[in-house]
């Protein structure tokens, strides 16, 4: 009983890392996905790095933007949000 009583204390320290750590982010994880799965051609979105565009084109991982000086292929990770 006494060995329970002094795992309490990392028990707690575990659930609160997991309710205030990986919970918020999993659900930002899903969110995002679920945007990714949403974007369509014709789009005007931000990425991570603050450019600018318009979809153009969209493959499994990777999404061609056009800028108003050319075109840009990025990692559809890092579309951000629809402008």
């Amino acid at each position: 009983m006494n060995d329970f009583i002094s795992l309490l204390p990392l028990i707690g320290v575990f659930v609160v890392f997991y309710l205030l750590l990986y919970l918020p982010q999993r659900r930002r994880n899903k969110k995002h996905k679920e945007f990714i799965e949403n974007l369509k051609i014709g789009d005007d979105v931000i990425t991570d790095s603050g450019i600018y565009g318009r979809v153009t084109s969209i493959d499994d991982k990777s999404v061609n933007l056009v800028l108003k000086n050319g075109e840009l292929k990025i990692n559809s990770a890092y579309i951000k949000q629809i402008s």
